[in-house]
């Protein structure tokens, strides 16, 4: 890589965003993405941030600056959605970095602002050529999966707990967000349906932080996703479910910030197994998918429609499910004409729901042999 002292902030921001558990591999592609977000000095002021809030006192001491100097420097970046800045009840204005993607990170909020830059096409570029040159495999490759599959609303099933009941999840949540997808909008691989993607209770780690947003109107970008009432939010889960889009969410039980409606195409999520052949990248619901061999008319449309390749025919003209491939979504099912496909729940051993974000993300910590939460610590530029 050729680097240069103007580029340091940006290695040193990297190595910031690398020390969260859901990990960014260095890449030229990454320093060029981090390069639309951030002007140098913006960098160098982030990459002493952290992923909880932090009065910005701290944040300006740790990055050698005066107050005067960090602070409208973090309100810019937080009028455009690239840090996340709060004013506490109590007056403290405070700061934070995104996580790099999951719901409502780096990656999310920049496809969810029209007009943003002339160049959104190449940027979708670079962040689809980082999912494939490393991104991806650090993200799902740990043995601990970050999200799991929902079943489909339209199928029935007995006994739905309340952590992968996507109805449940929607009820229980104190504030809805439509949004367009992210993912098909950044890498352009389909025309599945694009708002579709649904925020629980703000959609961010750790929940919704107390206080009012700062923004400086006359820097804030504007967003795309809006506040929608649950029948709204119903409605875009059956569109969801009719067009063959994956429900998945959060690996933990406790506030699990969204149900994305998922690709095979594009999804960032579920990409994992169908283009880097991760099995399991997203964890199975405690379901999977049954077969009625009697009533299978041989129509092969539950082949097509498995987003997984999980189901294939057999010799015989009867359907077949690779039980180790399936996810227990039960979007097949809704295109099987002679109802001969169902969801019951497994009998084996599959991957359990952590109680929150924070038990998440430190095991995944664990696995990946950094520490969690993250502590500050100079970055220093490689070579």
């Amino acid at each position: 890589m050729n680097q240069t002292a103007r580029d340091k902030p940006y290695y040193d921001l990297q190595a910031t965003y690398a020390r969260h558990p859901v990990g960014a591999p260095l890449t030229d592609t990454f320093i060029e993405i981090l390069k639309f977000y951030f002007e140098p000095e913006e960098a160098r002021l982030a990459a002493h941030m952290g992923f909880e809030p932090e009065p910005e006192e701290a944040i300006a001491r740790r990055a050698g600056m005066s107050l005067d100097e960090a602070a409208p420097l973090l309100t810019r970046m937080a009028s455009r959605y690239f840090v996340r800045g709060f004013r506490r009840p109590d007056g403290v204005r405070t700061f934070r970095l995104h996580i790099l993607a999951l719901g409502a990170g780096l990656f999310e909020v920049t496809f969810d602002m029209p007009n943003m830059s002339p160049d959104m096409e190449k940027l979708g570029e670079l962040w689809n050529k980082y999912f494939r040159d490393g991104w991806g495999r650090e993200m799902h490759g740990s043995g601990i999966s970050v999200c799991r599959a929902l079943p489909a609303v339209s199928v029935y099933k007995e006994n739905v707990v309340r952590f992968e009941d996507a109805l449940d999840l929607v009820k229980n949540a104190g504030m809805l967000t439509l949004n367009p997808c992210a993912c098909r909008q950044a890498f352009r691989a389909c025309d599945d349906p694009v708002e579709v993607c649904i925020g629980l209770s703000g959609a961010v780690p750790g929940g919704q932080e107390p206080g009012m947003p700062l923004m400086d109107p006359a820097k804030m970008s504007e967003l795309v996703g809006r506040i929608a009432s649950a029948d709204e939010v119903v409605d875009a889960l059956q569109r969801a479910e009719e067009a063959g889009l994956v429900h998945i969410s959060m690996n933990h039980k406790d506030d699990p910030w969204f149900i994305c409606n998922c690709c095979r195409h594009a999804c960032g999520l579920l990409r994992g197994v169908t283009e880097l052949g991760i099995t399991h990248a997203v964890a199975p619901s405690s379901y999977w998918t049954m077969v009625d061999e009697d009533m299978c008319s041989g129509c092969e449309n539950c082949v097509e429609r498995c987003p997984v390749g999980a189901i294939s025919m057999r010799e015989d003209g009867v359907a077949e499910v690779m039980h180790e491939k399936c996810l227990g979504c039960g979007v097949c099912a809704l295109v099987c004409g002679p109802g001969a496909l169902t969801l019951e729940k497994r009998d084996d051993l599959i991957f359990t729901p952590y109680e929150d974000d924070r038990e998440l993300f430190t095991l995944l910590a664990e696995r990946k042999g950094v520490a969690y939460p993250v502590h500050h610590h100079q970055a220093v530029i490689p070579g």
